[in-house]
């Protein structure tokens, strides 16, 4: 049965998974140092920081378990309804480790994602804190807590803001030792929140971790109807991913001088669907593409247009070739998947009825017909407020850098929910506004192969945290990160990951499967 690729992956409607970076090991590689920091007072006694700010309505210990080792849970809420939680380590190294949200965010805390960060923050000895940003996704689905003002507010940036400050009102009440250093982490929304607090509010983190960020929130939305229109008017059948991906890669594999099965930089190839793809004669055929496929592959890949200029870059290429699980990086992305709506078509609906429609013409519109009814080369009188809120690009991080603060950043070349070339367009801005000496405390990282904050085919399995924390504290800038490729448990391939626009070249000997045999080089 042919499948109609209308757009990107299906569950994310209610924000209830949270995207994990690094291969889920951040502190692996951290020798956690002795944990001197010890309460002041009991657990139970947090209770009383209840006030106009906030109401602490659980504080309880947690004993030590397989996964986690003690410590006082606090269950807390900023007005009106930002949710927040911090685990209190009783053996604590004096650091504060604060992670994001995915999706339209409204995740519980015991979610499984949530549960792990919270876990291995913990077992390294950090303070963790987390938001809800001020909804629940199981009362509220998808954007549809938008309709309010405060909550759309409380989670484009407010809610980052409180939360971190609740959490050191929260350590200082409970500890003896002050706080010495604070981290922030976080991959796809949570990339996009790391990006709004360095430019926001730079005094709240020492160091932030920015995983495929969605800095231009409002672009990659907007964008994502627009393709989903296109792909309305010319579907592309799931079945034929595997010969796209095939041509794409016998194009642009080799392209860095090594045929390794993965695309070092898509920008650097010149591949174009109407000249390289086969084009069927007559009927449709299972080794060739027709006029409208072309069409529909071509529109993805080219630039977003909107009121005749620029908008929003096209799709890089890479992206199309089966995961660990056998499905093309487009299945339940670009394309919808067997149960449902793809992420494109889900997260463009929920923008344009709930963040963008209300007070406007669009008022009312349905899933139905959201994207059909969207016009991107018409303003709407939202746009305006939606950019303020949601948008994180600016570029000028002089703020954040006088105060002494490192940023990474890291997007796989092969992510389809997520447009990688947001991160380098922006970095680029970066350079181009901070200059030279960018590199002192900003870095970009690009994984080649790798999907949305991890996956893929390529190494994708990497500790930013600990590189993160040796840049912030011993002032070790991290010119290349170790990575490695994992399938069944088993570690397959390792790369180094190089700071843009350094890219990972073989040195012409030893197996290209060893990091040991590349080095980092200027493209």
């Amino acid at each position: 049965m042919r499948v109609p690729i209308r757009l990107l992956s299906a569950i994310l409607s209610v924000g209830s998974l949270l995207s994990q970076g690094g291969g889920a090991v951040q502190f692996r590689d951290w020798k956690v140092p002795s944990a001197t920091a010890k309460p002041r007072l009991a657990c139970s006694e947090l209770g009383s920081l209840t006030g106009f700010e906030f109401s602490v309505y659980s504080a309880v210990i947690v004993p030590a378990s397989a996964t986690t080792p003690e410590h006082c849970r606090v269950n807390l809420m900023v007005q009106p309804e930002v949710n927040v939680e911090v685990n209190l380590p009783t053996a604590w190294n004096g650091r504060l480790y604060m992670f994001g949200n995915g999706g339209f965010a409204g995740e519980s805390f015991e979610a499984p994602a949530r549960v792990g960060y919270r876990s291995r923050g913990l077992k390294a000895g950090f303070v963790t804190a987390a938001t809800d940003t001020g909804h629940s996704a199981l009362a509220e689905p998808g954007a549809s807590f938008a309709l309010n003002r405060q909550k759309a507010i409380d989670f484009g940036f407010r809610a980052l803001h409180v939360t971190a400050e609740s959490a050191k009102r929260v350590i200082k009440a409970y500890y003896l030792n002050p706080l010495s250093k604070s981290y922030f982490d976080g991959c796809s929304t949570g990339g996009r929140q790391a990006m709004i607090i360095a430019q926001r509010f730079p005094a709240d983190f020492d160091g932030i971790i920015a995983g495929a960020p969605g800095l231009y929130n409002t672009g990659i939305q907007l964008s994502r109807a627009y393709w989903m229109q296109g792909l309305a008017q010319n579907p592309f059948p799931a079945e034929k991913l595997g010969l796209l991906a095939k041509k794409v890669y016998d194009h642009c594999d080799a392209k860095d001088g090594l045929k390794d099965g993965l695309i070092d930089d898509p920008l650097k190839c010149d591949f174009r669907p109407d000249r390289d793809l086969p084009r069927c004669a007559g009927a449709e055929q299972a080794e060739c593409f027709t006029a409208n496929q072309i069409a529909a592959v071509a529109r993805i890949y080219n630039d977003v247009p909107r009121q005749g200029k620029r908008f929003f870059p096209g799709w890089p290429l890479g992206a199309e070739i089966a995961g660990p699980n056998g499905q093309s990086g487009w299945i339940g992305q670009e394309i919808d998947g067997p149960n449902g709506p793809g992420a494109w078509t889900t997260y463009s609906r929920n923008f344009i009825r709930f963040f963008l429609a209300p007070g406007t013409p669009l008022a009312g519109v349905t899933d139905a017909d959201a994207i059909a009814r969207f016009d991107i080369d018409k303003d709407s009188e939202r746009l305006d407020f939606v950019r303020q809120i949601l948008d994180a690009t600016d570029p000028d991080l002089s703020a954040f850098k006088k105060r002494g603060g490192k940023l990474l950043m890291y997007f796989g070349w092969a992510d389809p929910q997520l447009n990688p070339r947001m991160g380098v367009e922006y970095y680029e801005d970066v350079l181009a506004k901070m200059g030279p000496a960018t590199p002192e405390f900003a870095r970009l990282f690009m994984v080649p192969g790798m999907f949305h904050c991890g996956g893929g085919v390529g190494t994708s399995t990497f500790d930013v945290a600990t590189h993160l924390v040796d840049w912030v504290e011993a002032g070790k800038a991290p010119d290349v990160i170790q990575a490695s490729r994992i399938v069944n448990s088993q570690v397959v391939r390792t790369r180094p990951l190089c700071p843009y626009p350094q890219v990972a070249r073989y040195k012409g000997t030893g197996s290209i499967d060893e990091a040991a045999n590349f080095s980092c080089v200027k493209p």
